[in-house]
């Protein structure tokens, strides 16, 4: 069974990154590190990862493919993309409109 993946206010909508550690939450208006685990507020950045065309590749945790022929990232965010499309089976904390209730 695939594990979850560890949801991040990296991988929040609401985040506006200020540098590659911090950012401001846009919700809490307060400063949060990147790597923060995410809030009950959290909403997903469309990013390869999440979407069903992408693939990763066998033994690499950093490299996948979209749709078995562009190398690519899994946390290359995936707003402009005509292909992105949110991958079935997502936990509901990572659909967007979701609910996340864990703090």
């Amino acid at each position: 069974m695939e594990q979850e993946p560890r949801l991040r206010c990296y991988d929040c909508i609401h985040l506006a990154p200020l540098d590659v550690f911090k950012g401001v939450c846009h919700i809490s208006k307060n400063t949060v590190l990147a790597d923060d685990d995410a809030c009950v507020e959290f909403e997903p950045v469309p990013k390869c990862r999440f979407c069903s065309e992408y693939r990763p590749i066998s033994g690499e945790s950093f490299l996948g493919t979209c749709g078995s022929r562009v190398p690519t990232y899994p946390d290359l965010v995936a707003k402009t993309c005509d292909s992105f499309r949110w991958r079935e089976g997502l936990p509901l904390a990572l659909k967007p409109g979701g609910s996340r209730r864990h703090h």
